[in-house]
């Protein structure tokens, strides 16, 4: 088919457009490649002082281009964010150059975020100090790297992070804390179980040494469980019977008797008229019935209603076992006091180590519902005795500690995991306790690598002594280990998003 003029001036023009169109698109494109902007690799700083951490994030720092610097404050006397308070921030450049940033207040809890512009290029130091009620403290980081332009920001690919991500965000919700690895003086011990019981002399039963009645009306003030009695206070009135008050009046007559007539045979000896046969006799019977009048007084007072029964010791009255109406017989149990000021720690030690035990001179033990491992030798205790039998029904020997009571928080009957010691002291690489997470039988623990993210070791442990145990492969001083919350640590691995190293959005 042959085209006619204007056909042709159609086809010539839409193969223009055509060609055009090509042009243009293949043109933006290169354009586009050679100005095409690369994310750069984020900035991460960790530091601890003795009262705070600082977790710093910050991009890659150019002239002229605002900066957000997302600065994370930590109280770790609490391991909670720092709520208020100001920042005062300084960078000083290597040349003199110096660029300063004050805030008065965290954009939120634990956060502060100043934007920094640079008007020169250099190697900065940054000082940052922090005033609040609560804490404060003073921070300096180093080798702070400001380019001339954007495009002289080297380009970094982003290095996939094998930690386990953990934010601030997250460990300021729970119950959580890290300390650093360090030496510790710990000493070898042999385990065993224990149980606290009352010091002897400081126990005591009341028992009535008359019989009667516990009139209501006459014990207005009747004691109540756990009070603290002093010695010697009137506890009940007993209302005693007619044969116990002939008989009570019968020893103190007896004694007034005695003492009288000792007094006048002591006289007549003295004017030469007895023997001193009459005198000794007149002397034993004297002291005879005293003994068992000063026995009753120490267990009861005369009123005028009766006779009031009096505390033997200072202590807490742990049980009484009367009501008010009760009749009372001679000889019956009314109480019983105890005084927690100092108790002793019996201790069930295996007989196999029951050299061991006996050589040693100090134990530590911790109770059910303290945490805190407690040592004789700093309770003012000591080791009082070991049993020269054994139990055959259990195979142990008991070793028995005596030890003072602060605040009276141990109590009688507690169970103990005792640790006695038997070895030689000596400084070692050591970590809490509680930072050991038991994982199919090995001893593993999560190191707080920087201020969000975590790293499982598997380590291999020594002694343990006084809440603290050796460390002897996994781990290097100084290194931070989580103390609490490594449980959620661990959760945190085990979540696919635990890969994430900083991505997230403050």
């Amino acid at each position: 088919m042959k085209l006619n003029k204007g056909d042709k001036m159609i086809n010539k023009t839409i193969t223009s457009i055509f060609l055009l169109l090509v042009i243009t698109f293949f043109g933006c494109s290169h354009e586009h490649n050679e100005t095409e902007v690369h994310e750069h690799q984020s900035n991460s700083i960790t530091q601890f002082n003795d009262n705070t951490e600082i977790f710093m994030e910050y991009p890659q720092l150019a002239v002229g281009i605002d900066a957000d610097f997302l600065i994370h404050l930590n109280d770790l006397k609490v391991f909670k964010p720092v709520t208020e308070g100001t920042l005062a921030i300084e960078f000083v450049s290597s040349s003199g150059s110096k660029v300063i940033s004050n805030l008065d207040k965290p954009a939120r809890a634990g956060i502060f975020i100043p934007t920094i512009k640079f008007d020169n290029p250099g190697t900065y130091s940054m000082k940052i100090a922090l005033t609040s009620s609560r804490v404060s403290d003073k921070f300096t980081i180093n080798n702070i790297v400001v380019y001339a332009s954007e495009k002289d920001i080297p380009h970094q690919e982003e290095e996939k992070s094998n930690l386990i991500s953990f934010l601030k965000e997250q460990q300021w919700k729970i119950d959580f804390a890290t300390e650093a690895v360090s030496k510790k003086t710990l000493q070898q011990s042999v385990p065993a179980t224990g149980e606290i019981i009352a010091k002897p002399e400081l126990y005591s039963k009341v028992v009535s040494p008359v019989a009667g009645i516990l009139l209501p009306k006459n014990n207005s003030n009747f004691p109540k469980l756990g009070a603290y009695i002093t010695k010697g206070t009137a506890l009940l009135n007993i209302s005693p019977s007619s044969d116990a008050s002939t008989s009570i009046q019968k020893i103190k007559t007896d004694y007034l008797l005695a003492k009288s007539e000792y007094e006048r045979v002591q006289n007549l000896f003295e004017n030469k008229a007895v023997a001193q046969k009459r005198l000794d006799e007149s002397r034993f019977d004297y002291e005879s019935k005293q003994a068992v009048y000063n026995s009753l007084i120490d267990q009861i007072k005369f009123t005028d209603n009766g006779y009031s029964i009096v505390a033997p010791i200072d202590g807490y009255i742990e049980n009484i076992s009367i009501n008010l109406g009760s009749q009372i017989s001679s000889g019956q149990e009314l109480m019983t006091f105890v005084n927690p000021t100092r108790l002793i720690l019996k201790v069930n030690v295996p007989a196999a180590k029951f050299e061991d035990a006996n050589n040693s001179k100090d134990a530590s033990f911790k109770v059910e519902g303290h945490q805190t491992e407690l040592i004789i030798s700093k309770l003012n205790g000591r080791k009082i005795s070991a049993a020269s039998s054994l139990n055959a029904q259990n195979r142990t020997v008991p070793v028995y500690f005596e030890f003072g009571n602060p605040q009276n928080q141990i109590k009688v009957g507690m169970y103990a995991e005792v640790f006695i010691k038997n070895g030689k002291m000596s400084e070692v690489l050591s970590i809490p306790e509680s930072a050991i997470v038991d994982e199919d039988g090995m001893h593993t623990v999560y190191v707080e690598v920087e201020g969000e993210g975590f790293e499982k070791r598997i380590i291999k442990t020594g002694v343990t002594d006084n809440g603290y145990v050796q460390v002897l492969e996994g781990l290097k001083e100084g290194e931070r280990v989580v103390t609490k919350g490594a449980y959620q640590v661990r959760l945190a691995a085990l979540s696919p998003e635990s890969a994430i190293g900083h991505g997230h959005v403050h």
